[in-house]
């Protein structure tokens, strides 16, 4: 302290001396060598306060002092923080002189304002904070001086005009709420003091917003559509058809922020992309399914986006959708009905568009005389269809709550089989989440007709049971049924049901039969008799009917039964109940998956023989029937006998996985959408392959675009068909894809721009998709609260070790001066991984190394700006605000020498 004080009093001497004498700058520089020592900083014996004092010591300013402390300045005698702190600390504003000596300083020293020493790069960023607030006290007390008043807003608006003072002064506010809570008052001193100054408070204003929102990032250009909304629907209608309001709402902002979407470019976007899947399945039977999506669940989802007070976007958004009249004309004429008046009349029922705007925008379509079709256009347009439909399932499932008639019931069920009713049907409960509610009101009345009676009630029994099977092969048992549930069909999909990735041995159906009960259907079937004369529990028939197969099965192979026998005996089984023909086909479908391929002919020949159209004349029956048989026909698609083609989900396969791939690939790129049968076969693949070698065969696909334009349609279309399985993609992406992809010379090829852009922004995007889907899970489910702390681990973890375990393997590869493929990969990845803002963007950016930034940052300055660092780190940690100091100030350093150079 003694050497400090010292030191000191002879640099005050020294000072004395040199303003007597009146030395140069250059004298100056060269005697104040002969007392700090080598290497030492003026800032340790506070040389720049003492020059400071020396130089507002009189009513006016010492110029001589202050061109001492502008030479120290620029020959790193003391730092452009230390200045700045000493400089806000002057508080003698009556001494108008020396405030207008001190503010034309300030003037002279803005520009090259940095920190080259080893200190604490915060240091600058308060006295930055600090010098602001000392302009703001300058513009309270000397108000009525025009040249303070001006020059101080002038050099406030020298701080608001460059993104490195901004970025710091954010990091001020952080470190020291304090001074920012002191710069707030001020401001708003400012504001009720020179009300009358609009270009000050412009800029006292923005001062007092002081956020990391004050540099933001370049937005995103809106190029028009695109195809990931869209491919991104068609994997959810194949995976998830019945999918929630909300969980579709949060998926597409997760979109709109990913691709910088306007909230009338999404919701546009979700409209033209239904209609596109729509006529591309149009007469198919997955056209129900996709009209009840574009014409009900879609406006629906527009609702929940949608804030009711303002429905200018809808507006908005329906101006870009008759920019596509090409596709509006295709559907009209595909359809038979104007589409577009139909989406209109159920967005005004959502109220978000009123009479006269619907009225609008049907006079503004232009109606083309005649579109020639491929394929006959439909006889009744789907999308009034589907709009009809919706009441009459809120009929049917009101009349399923109530106390029943049986005859009108049985009325009602038959009617809904009759024709494409039931398919319609199931398509509207679907999207409007009701798909489990019909089945549960299904179950009820099936129960209740279980126990044998009139013929009525065994229809009944028979009806609900054959609709409820078909339910649960098309949209999963836990889709629509409640776990744990105890009802004669949940009991027999659990225990006997033919599933594709649920395989059951047939001993496990014979285990349910009772060889009594079994013998007395046999005589009873053997005779050709289909009526059952006492009452019965249908349930024990159902549970039965393998052990009745086994039989008949082993007597026919021994010898003991003809195919005649067998045929008659079969014809009795499907003669009225067609739910029996589905619990044979079901043992049957079970004992060809184990069976040698030698002895699978004779119960091949059985289900083809329960497949016989019925011999009596009754349309109920009839309707049944086909019911059955598209039921029994999915048994032997999941069944995959070694006789058939490779099957996946109801998938031929006969090409190589990879072919398959290839081509659905290229049609989806070349087309800009994608089908939906393409998105099936992805599933399948997935399935069957697994998500590694998808990711791997994908990213090796996009290596392969080169048109920029494609790039961006693979990266949506990669990222879309990654939603099959997100986390399980991103995980196999990130450990081991990329990894592969940027340390494997062989592949160095394909390693250039704008493939490696791409590459990037495909691994930010699934990154985001991948945590943002864990964050949301833990929130809907959250972890149980005796778990030790050891224990306890977030979902995004999954994703975000892996993601830090790449970027910390990067950082081994980045040398100064060299830059390598994946030295500008890890740029690249940083600045699409910043370039998203969601809930998981802290989680994400916390998994950087900050020694990669810096490294970064050394390699490829001219790669960066301060709005980047600004939203690289963390402002909220000081090891972030530490770390972003450092990293502003050796940005700017590089900018100050650049400019050096080229002037």
């Amino acid at each position: 302290m003694e050497s400090n004080t010292s030191k000191t009093s002879s640099l005050q001497a020294l000072l004395l001396r040199a303003w007597r004498e009146r030395w140069t700058d250059l004298q100056w520089g060269i005697n104040i060598k002969t007392i700090l020592p080598r290497g030492v900083s003026g800032d340790v014996y506070n040389l720049a306060d003492c020059i400071l004092q020396q130089a507002v010591v009189g009513s006016g300013a010492n110029q001589l002092a202050l061109s001492y402390l502008k030479h120290s300045l620029s020959v790193q005698l003391v730092s452009h923080a230390a200045v700045l702190q000493h400089i806000s600390q002057y508080s003698q504003l009556q001494k108008t002189h020396c405030v207008y000596s001190l503010l034309e300083f300030l003037e002279g020293v803005f520009p090259g304002i940095t920190y080259c020493g080893k200190a604490e790069e915060t240091a600058l960023a308060t006295a930055l904070l600090s010098i602001a607030s000392w302009l703001l006290q300058v513009l309270l007390n000397c108000y009525s001086t025009p040249q303070l008043l001006e020059k101080a807003n002038s050099l406030i608006k020298t701080l608001l005009q460059s993104e490195f003072y901004i970025a710091m002064m954010c990091l001020s506010r952080y470190s020291e709420s304090e001074l920012f809570c002191d710069v707030t008052k001020k401001c708003e001193e400012v504001e009720a003091c020179l009300a009358d100054k609009e270009e000050i408070l412009e800029s006292v204003r923005l001062l007092k917003k002081l956020d990391v929102a004050s540099l933001p990032l370049p937005p995103k250009s809106d190029n028009g559509p695109g195809c990931l909304v869209q491919a991104w629907m068609a994997i959810q209608l194949v995976q998830q058809p019945g999918s929630p309001t909300q969980v579709l709402v949060r998926q597409l902002r997760l979109i709109q922020r990913l691709k910088g979407y306007t909230d009338a470019r999404l919701y546009s976007e979700l409209m033209r992309a239904s209609l596109l899947s729509l006529q591309n399945v149009s007469q198919t039977p997955h056209e129900s399914q996709w009209g009840a999506f574009a014409f009900l669940k879609v406006p629906h989802v527009i609702a929940a986006m949608v804030d009711k007070a303002n429905c200018l976007p809808v507006v908005s958004a329906i101006e870009l959708l008759l920019q596509h009249a090409p596709l509006i004309d295709t559907m009209d004429a595909r359809c038979s009905c104007s589409c577009l008046e139909c989406l209109l009349g159920e967005l005004e029922k959502a109220r978000l568009l009123t009479d006269i705007q619907v009225e609008m925008f049907i006079q503004r379509r232009d109606v083309p005389k005649s579109i020639k079709l491929d394929t006959a256009p439909a006889t009744t347009g789907i999308p009034k269809v589907i709009i009809c439909a919706e009441p009459t399932l809120t009929g049917i499932v009101k009349t399923l709550s109530t106390d029943y008639h049986q005859e009108a019931l049985l009325g009602m069920l038959h009617q809904v089989l009759t024709g494409k009713s039931f398919e319609l049907i199931l398509a509207v409960a679907t999207v409007e989440g009701q798909l489990r509610t019909l089945a549960t009101r299904l179950i009820r009345f099936n129960e209740c007709s279980k126990m044998g009676g009139d013929k009525a009630k065994a229809q009944l029994f028979d009806i609900s049971f054959l609709m409820l099977v078909s339910i649960v092969q098309n949209y999963g048992a836990e889709t629509v049924l409640e776990p744990g549930g105890d009802s004669t069909l949940e009991q027999w999909v659990r225990e006997c049901m033919v599933e594709v990735n649920r395989p059951k041995p047939p001993e496990q159906l014979l285990r349910l039969s009772d060889p009594i009960f079994v013998d007395s259907l046999l005589q009873q079937f053997n005779v050709g008799e289909s009526d059952f004369k006492s009452p019965v529990k249908w349930q024990e028939v159902l549970f039965n009917m393998a052990g009745v197969m086994k039989e008949v099965l082993v007597a026919w192979e021994q010898g003991a039964l003809a195919p005649a026998d067998v045929k008659r005996i079969l014809d009795a089984v499907r003669g009225r109940m067609c739910c029996l023909p589905v619990a044979a086909a079901a043992w049957l479908c079970a004992y060809m998956r184990t069976a040698p391929q030698d002895t699978i002919l004779k119960p091949v020949n059985m289900v083809q023989q329960l497949l016989s159209p019925p011999i009596a004349e009754d349309d109920s029956l009839r309707e049944r029937w086909q019911l059955s048989c598209e039921i029994i026909r999915k048994m032997q698609r999941d069944l995959q006998l070694p006789l058939q083609a490779k099957s996946v989900g109801n998938m031929v396969f006969r090409q190589p996985a990879t072919e398959q791939l290839h081509n659905a690939w290229l049609k989806a790129i070349s087309r800009g959408w994608l089908d939906h049968n393409s998105g099936r076969n992805m599933q399948c693949l997935l399935e069957m392959a697994g998500a590694r070698w998808m990711v791997a065969a994908i990213v090796q696909e996009l290596l392969q675009l080169r048109d920029r334009d494609e790039l961006e349609r693979g990266v949506d279309l990669a990222l879309a068909i990654f939603q099959l399985d997100i986390e399980a993609c991103a995980r196999d992406l990130l450990s081991h894809v990329l990894p592969q992809q940027l340390h494997n010379s062989l592949q160095s090829d394909t390693l250039i721009e704008p493939q490696l852009s791409a590459l990037a922004r495909l691994a930010s995007y699934v990154t985001y998709s991948a945590c943002d889907l864990s964050v949301k899970s833990e929130e809907v489910v959250p972890p149980p609260a005796k778990f030790p702390r050891l224990l306890e681990s977030s979902g995004s973890d999954s994703i975000t070790v892996p993601l830090r375990h790449l970027l910390t393997a990067l950082e081994g590869t980045v040398q100064d001066g060299q830059i390598t493929q994946q030295t500008y990969f890890a740029f690249q990845l940083l600045f699409y991984l910043v370039d998203v803002r969601s809930n998981s963007t802290p989680l994400i950016l916390a998994a950087i190394p900050p020694a990669l930034i810096a490294d970064l940052l050394r390699t490829l300055p001219e790669l960066f700006n301060s709005p980047l660092l600004l939203h690289l780190h963390d402002v909220s940690t000081q090891s972030g605000r530490t770390n972003m100091a450092k990293d502003l100030c050796m940005l700017r350093n590089y900018q100050l020498r650049k400019n050096v150079y080229t002037s």
